[in-house]
């Protein structure tokens, strides 16, 4: 008869195979073990301080250590006198901490140099509220000093005219060297008030100057308008009114001639300004073209210039 029960795995596998295993020499560091038959400590590595805050085991040491020799301790709750803490800044250069109040090291505010302040990039706006004569300005125009290149490197103007390479037969000695860009809008007076080809479209025609690099244009771009009657242009602005009131209060030059003026910005590198404003006053009608202008134009356009 069999009888099933529990049997040993000794009893079938002998001594020799299964061994068992012997306690590990080494405290139990479980804090809830009750079992008086194993030791029970708070260990540590030894090698170094105990940094457990709420360590009261007293057969090891604990402290606030820091590494001394490589840097100060730079924990601001730390009240440890046996080291050093300090506000540490890499002194090869100035401080930019702007809430930094240590006077072991120095301060400073840093800027850029902007374009203007290397280069001397500028700009200003010509204005003027009498017609160019086109003989005068294309002959202005025609000695402008075109760059070789197509496009030019601002950051080499800081000597514009060792830079510029004019076109052969063009004035060195132009006072547009150094403009990088123009534009704007401006204004031409006829050069035929009647006859074959007369050009009297120009007192109505508003123009558009716009020049950058080596490229350079003057456009119609559609009536002055003056051209109108005050209360027909109001018409146009029924929804804007603010607009209308800008125009009349910027763009504006004269009641005589409305909105007919030169203004142009020239923007470039150690610009002259007065240089530019002479050139371009030259090419504007004198006081004896001006009469001539009024009297043709009212021949043509009657009252209402």
């Amino acid at each position: 008869e069999v009888e099933f029960g529990i049997i040993s795995p000794k009893e079938i596998l002998g001594d020799g195979i299964i061994k068992e295993k012997k306690k590990e020499d080494k405290s139990c560091s479980d804090p809830d073990c009750k079992d008086e038959t194993h030791d029970h400590s708070h260990s540590h590595d030894h090698d170094s301080a105990c940094a457990d805050p709420d360590c009261t085991d007293d057969n090891h040491e604990h402290s606030h250590s820091h590494e001394n020799e490589s840097s100060s301790c730079s924990d601001p709750k730390c009240t440890d006198d046996s080291h050093e803490h300090s506000h540490s800044h890499d002194h090869d250069s100035s401080c930019s901490d702007p809430d930094c109040t240590d006077t072991s090291h120095e301060h400073s505010h840093e800027h850029k140099k902007t374009s203007h302040d290397k280069l001397g990039i500028s700009n200003f706006v010509y204005k003027a509220a009498i017609p160019f004569s086109p003989g005068r300005l294309l002959g202005l125009l025609n000695q402008w000093p075109v760059p070789i290149k197509e496009d030019l490197n601002i950051e080499v103007l800081e000597t514009p005219k060792a830079v510029y390479q004019f076109q052969e037969g063009l004035d060195s000695d132009s006072p547009f060297i150094g403009v990088l860009r123009s534009k704007g809008f401006c204004w031409m007076a006829p050069t035929k008030w009647t006859g074959l080809a007369e050009d009297t479209w120009r007192h109505e025609t508003a123009n558009y100057w716009s020049h950058a690099g080596k490229h350079f244009g003057i456009q119609t771009a559609g009536k002055w308008w003056a051209t109108l009657p005050k209360d027909r242009m109001k018409g146009y602005f029924e929804g804007n009114m603010k607009e209308y009131d800008r125009i009349l209060r910027e763009d504006w030059a004269s009641e005589e001639f409305g909105d007919r003026r030169q203004e142009i910005v020239f923007i470039g590198a150690s610009i002259d300004q007065k240089a530019i404003t002479d050139a371009l006053n030259e090419c504007l009608l004198t006081d004896e073209e001006m009469a001539v202008y009024r009297k043709e134009a009212e021949k043509v356009y009657g009252a209402a210039l």
